[in-house]
């Protein structure tokens, strides 16, 4: 496990504190995986992931929010290294695990987040965030896609997929009460929990909020999709300079 720190000031946001799901609990992330994948498919998700971002064998990867490594496992096996970044060392060790039972190499872990990690190797050709970034509050957002695009190549791209609300405000209640029976009728009662306690303690935005945030920080959103409630995939690139 390698540890990368910045020196900040006291008014610092710390990554490190809980909010929402206690994903720092060992139990928890054990669980992981077999409850989230009554609702997602890993390997199918990883491949058009890599697909979108049209991933070569030379390419390097940065996955911030990796948690047991969902997504890095699966692009491992194709890239030269991915950068296995979370604030969960348990989440950590088990991505570490996996990696080791799979035969891979070249996956890194760093105990840090959006806010911390600091990334000394040569800019990367991509990044990947899943279902992380809502952990931070939309000012904390602004300014991890700004260190997130200060770490791509220009041309690199950025793939973002999160809890990003595109309702109108006015129906937010039906909207989210739907939210949360779908996930109870899909995948059980603890996800439903778990739903709950994201809407009620974690940041999600608006798509209007997270459109105008991706473009302030220099990128430029090439693909933004919907296939599955209340969430949305962006596909950014880091554009190249102009000549």
């Amino acid at each position: 496990m390698v540890y990368k720190k910045m020196a900040a000031p006291l008014w610092y946001y710390d990554e490190r504190k809980n909010t929402g799901v206690d994903y720092t609990d060992s139990t928890i992330a054990a669980e992981y995986d077999a409850q989230h994948s009554k609702f997602r498919d890993f390997e199918k998700d990883a491949q058009l992931i890599i697909n979108q971002l049209e991933l070569k064998p030379e390419h390097t990867v940065i996955d911030f929010g990796c948690g047991t490594g969902a997504f890095a496992i699966p692009v491992a096996r194709l890239c030269r290294k991915v950068y296995a970044v979370d604030v969960s060392q348990v989440m950590l060790n088990r991505c570490a695990e996996k990696a080791r039972e799979a035969g891979l190499s070249n996956i890194e872990t760093y105990g840090a987040g959006f806010l911390t990690y600091e990334h000394k190797e040569t800019p990367v050709d991509a990044i990947i965030s899943i279902f992380a970034l809502h952990h931070l509050s939309d000012f904390w957002k602004a300014v991890a896609l700004k260190r997130m695009y200060d770490m791509l190549k220009p041309g690199g791209k950025l793939y973002l997929f999160d809890v990003v609300f595109s309702f109108p405000v006015e129906v937010y209640q039906s909207e989210l009460d739907n939210w949360v029976n779908g996930m109870r009728e899909e995948a059980g009662q603890a996800m439903a929990n778990e739903t709950i306690i994201h809407i009620r303690d974690e940041y999600s935005t608006f798509d209007w909020v997270m459109d105008g945030m991706i473009e302030r920080a220099g990128f430029k959103i090439e693909q933004k999709l919907s296939d599955f409630p209340q969430c949305l995939a962006y596909v950014n690139i880091r554009p190249h300079l102009p000549e």
